[in-house]
This record gives structure tokens, sequence and C-alpha cells, in this order.
């Protein structure tokens, strides 16, 4: 797990919010978002997870939002029950909502080396 935090190419806040996705022509399938970044998102799944390169619709709301953020994703890497997704289509409005989310929660987990290293790999 430790090489895959590495790699990703933003931050990433622990939460648990309800999400809903789809793969092409498939029922709406329920899971719950267990941590989320600008530019991706971990699902944790009731049954087994999407397959690996798959593209999905996902849905979700975010606390204080007005709106929910829908959007596609790419499956990245999946275990039992659990895939890392990356966004391919959010819109500059859905990015600044999940970093003004990401932002709150750093906060309010009171998370403060995790700001040091967001501030020095910004610059």
């Amino acid at each position: 797990m430790t090489d895959r935090i590495d790699r990703r190419r933003s931050p990433r806040i622990s939460c648990d919010l309800s999400v809903e996705y789809e793969e092409r022509g498939a029922r709406t399938k329920q899971a719950r978002i267990a941590n989320i970044g600008t530019r991706g998102t971990l699902l944790k799944t009731e049954a087994a997870s999407p397959p690996i390169g798959v593209q999905l619709f996902i849905r979700f709301r975010l606390p204080l939002s007005n709106r929910p953020v829908q959007t596609v994703a790419t499956v990245r890497w999946a275990a039992q029950r659990t895939a890392g997704v990356e966004f391919v289509h959010l819109n500059f409005q859905e990015q600044d909502e999940i970093w003004r989310y990401y932002a709150r929660e750093l906060a309010r987990q009171r998370k403060p080396d995790a700001w040091r290293r967001l501030i020095r790999g910004s610059g």
C-alpha cells in the first residue's frame, strides 16, 4: 500500500461517504468512499470490486455541497471489495469542492504534518 500512496498525484483524506457507481450498461450499485482527493478515491464495495481498467460513472455528495459530484472514473487497482479509482472528467467547480472538503477534513482530523507535506509538494 505504501508504494501506491507514494505514486499518487494528489493527497487524500480519509472519509466515509456514500457513493453510487455504474459500469456501462449495468445497474447502479452502492458503495462507500473511504478516502478522497482531487484526482481519485477509494471505493469500498459490498460485492466484488469492479475490474481494473473499467470506466465507471460515479455520483456522490460532499457535506455542505449543494449539488452532487458526478464524473467518470477509471479503476486503477482492485482487491477484494475495494477499488482505487482515478477521476477522468472533473470540472473546475467539482475539483474545488473536493479540495475544500479535503482542507476542512484535514483541519478537523488535525493532521498538521499533512499540511506541511502538501505545501512542500506544491512549490
